[in-house]
């Protein structure tokens, strides 16, 4: 509560403190967006190479057609999500170096 000896300074200058912690509230949680995001994707890579290990752990003649199949889509799969998690981590230094 403002009492009588309050200006207009005293009142600017809190606002400007207010909006500098905004601003760095705002920042953080773009932060941690970015941190979650990165640890999906860590985990789907992770989930879809064990996955890959246990089909490239079978002998090639024994393999079906269908699991030659999944290999590839396996490993696209994973191409797709590392270059997604390279853009991520691009655009986290992007915001760091702002």
């Amino acid at each position: 509560m403002a009492d009588s000896t309050t200006t207009i300074d005293d009142i600017e200058g809190e606002l400007f403190r207010i909006e500098r912690i905004r601003e760095i509230l705002v920042r953080r949680e773009s932060e941690l967006r970015y941190m979650m995001d990165d640890i999906q994707l860590c985990q789907e890579i992770s989930r879809l190479k064990t996955e890959l290990q246990k089909l490239l752990a079978l002998p090639e003649n024994q393999k079906s057609n269908e699991e030659k199949q999944r290999e590839e889509e396996l490993v696209q799969q994973i191409h797709k999500l590392v270059e997604t998690r390279d853009f991520l981590v691009d655009d986290v230094e992007f915001e760091r170096l702002r």
